[in-house]
């Protein structure tokens, strides 16, 4: 199970990985999400639903948005949409909430620096999540990110949280993503206490990629170790198919996924550098064709 402290799957520290030498964060060791079934284990049914917080910025939802949020709900989960309007098109199942009760309207602000980054909601996307789960806590996701595991598996495999890592392209090692983040015990202090209070000063005009998502939250747990979460999970559990591969990996059909994958992260940025229609149908014998024909 997921509290195991290394998955046998990539040995100790990643050393398994072909090619690679991982490095994490602070010197954590790498977790793999469980595949095995939950056989007859009991359910209490005095337990609230297992929320997890999904931000729409503006405008009507992309496909790939929507085939997010179904994901979930078929997976069961309490899927929270938070939009700050314009959005008359939801999955069945879904609670619309207004993102204002999280961040005022004011706060929305866009990258001002870079060429491709230029015009992007993420770094406000960034300052969104820590907010709302240093308040709330419970599972963000992106909208980007599909789900393919039950909400029960979750909760039972990682009951103390965790966050989850991509690898890069440039050195042989891991960081942080914070695509898929579970918090479910938030607390004065804590990891995303802080990293919500950093973000939350930080000149917007000054950002750069990453400064208050990933970046910050390695070198948050990076430098002080005993920030760390319980669980820090392995690229393939939600970034199976690596940044530069996307999204071209994801309409092939030859592409499959590992068998520790439980989440599927579709780099939705790399769509909107390179002018892809997320609302276009996907190749249907494409593995997103293949997953879409599951959840939509």
């Amino acid at each position: 199970m997921i509290n195991r402290l290394l998955d046998t799957a990539f040995g100790p520290n990643g050393s398994k990985l072909p090619g690679l030498r991982v490095k994490t964060p602070a010197g954590l060791p790498l977790s793999t999400l469980s595949t095995e079934k939950l056989g007859t284990a009991h359910v209490p049914t005095d337990v609230a639903p297992l929320s997890v917080h999904i931000l729409w910025v503006e405008g009507e939802l992309c496909r790939l948005g929507r085939l997010t949020c179904a994901s979930f709900v078929a997976n069961g989960y309490d899927v929270n949409l938070w939009s700050y309007g314009g959005l008359t098109r939801i999955p069945e199942g879904v609670t619309l909430r207004d993102a204002r009760e999280i961040l005022p309207e004011s706060r929305i602000f866009r990258y001002q620096n870079g060429t491709v980054e230029k015009g992007s909601l993420s770094p406000f996307a960034n300052l969104f999540r820590l907010a709302l789960l240093s308040r709330f806590g419970g599972l963000w996701s992106d909208a980007d990110v599909i789900c393919l595991t039950p909400a029960q598996t979750l909760r039972d495999s990682a009951p103390g949280g965790f966050f989850v890592s991509e690898r890069l392209r440039s050195r042989r090692a891991v960081k942080v993503n914070n695509n898929l983040i579970y918090h479910p015990a938030p607390k004065p202090g804590d990891v995303i206490d802080l990293a919500f209070r950093f973000a939350d000063g930080f000149d917007p005009a000054r950002l750069t990629w990453t400064d208050c998502g990933p970046r910050l939250l390695t070198t948050l747990i990076d430098t002080w170790p005993a920030l760390a979460p319980p669980m820090l999970m392995a690229p393939d559990v939600v970034n199976p198919i690596d940044y530069w591969q996307c999204p071209k990996a994801l309409f092939s059909p030859r592409t499959r996924l590992p068998s520790t994958t439980g989440f599927l992260h579709c780099y939705n940025e790399i769509w909107r550098r390179a002018g892809l229609d997320k609302s276009a149908p996907f190749p249907p014998n494409s593995l997103l064709g293949r997953i879409a024909a599951r959840y939509e």
